[in-house]
């Protein structure tokens, strides 16, 4: 349940669903792939006491749907979705925290709007998928077929038991659930742009270009975000990588006081960030 003002952007390419809770320094959450943006509300409780926070929807999940006929889902479509939900907002100069491969949306956002953004958060980051994920993803393609059918698929089921496996309740069942209505168009469309937009390493690109601190976090046990995390930290030219003990894909909902902490602490003292890394635990 929504425990923010939350809004409706109407759009030509369809509705776009976002919320807003706090004042002060504005934090934006990027979710990842075929996520709603339930996964941001533990963490977004704790910091909005000292921060204005905004979570969003993607076009084509969550609560933005349903997206028009003619709606792309290029990483730069998305992007720009976000972009006009900071205008509207007169949001600017912006912490993005993004998950997953949210981060590509983050990236793109920075290059096309470089006020929108301050500095980064980049949380168990992904580069994209692979091509034998693509491949799997393919059962997407008719998008008159219910996420609920194809559940019976071995591939389907297993992708989603391993994303939401450690999230806790009632969390869990909510990604679930929202994964279930996504628009399979939109799912299967916004990954392959995800494998063709990473090719030109928009993530280590927007690092390398920024003088902002970088905040990097991930768990322990997710290593592909870990190692992504690593190849990320050593782009930085300054920047923190926090691991998290004991903890998998989804920091801010396993351990959502320690993630907001990360957070609270990175975004008072940006100016005095140095290279370090913080384990948690």
């Amino acid at each position: 349940m929504p425990t923010g003002d939350a809004r409706i952007l109407t759009t030509s390419k369809g509705p776009l669903y976002y919320e807003i809770k706090g004042e002060g320094e504005p934090l934006v959450f990027i979710s990842g792939w075929a996520m709603s943006c339930e996964c941001w509300r533990p963490a977004v409780e704790l910091l909005a006491a000292t921060h204005r926070c905004l979570i969003y929807d993607w076009r084509g999940m969550g609560r933005s749907q349903p997206a028009s006929t003619n709606a792309g889902f290029n990483i730069e479509d998305h992007a720009e979705d976000l972009h006009a939900i900071l205008q509207v907002e007169e949001i600017f100069n912006a912490v993005f925290i993004a998950h997953e491969m949210g981060v590509l949306v983050a990236a793109a956002c920075a290059e096309a709007h470089p006020q929108d953004v301050s500095s980064f958060v980049f949380v168990s980051p992904r580069a994209s998928f692979s091509q034998d994920e693509i491949k799997s993803l393919a059962v997407f393609t008719p998008a008159s077929l219910a996420l609920r059918e194809i559940a019976a698929f071995p591939i389907i089921r297993n992708l989603v038991a391993l994303r939401f496996r450690h999230a806790p309740q009632p969390h869990r069942n909510k990604l679930f659930d929202d994964f279930a209505e996504l628009s399979p168009r939109a799912a299967y469309e916004t990954a392959l742009a995800a494998s063709e937009y990473y090719d030109n390493l928009p993530v280590e690109k927007a690092i390398e270009s920024s003088f902002a601190a970088v905040l990097l976090i991930c768990g322990e046990d997710d290593k592909k975000g870990l190692a992504q995390s690593r190849k990320l930290f050593a782009l930085a030219k300054q920047g923190k990588l926090a691991t998290l003990t004991d903890c998998d894909f989804l920091p801010m909902l396993e351990y959502s006081r320690q993630f907001a902490r990360l957070i609270a602490d990175f975004t008072g003292n940006l100016n005095q960030a140095g290279n370090k890394i913080i384990p948690i635990d």
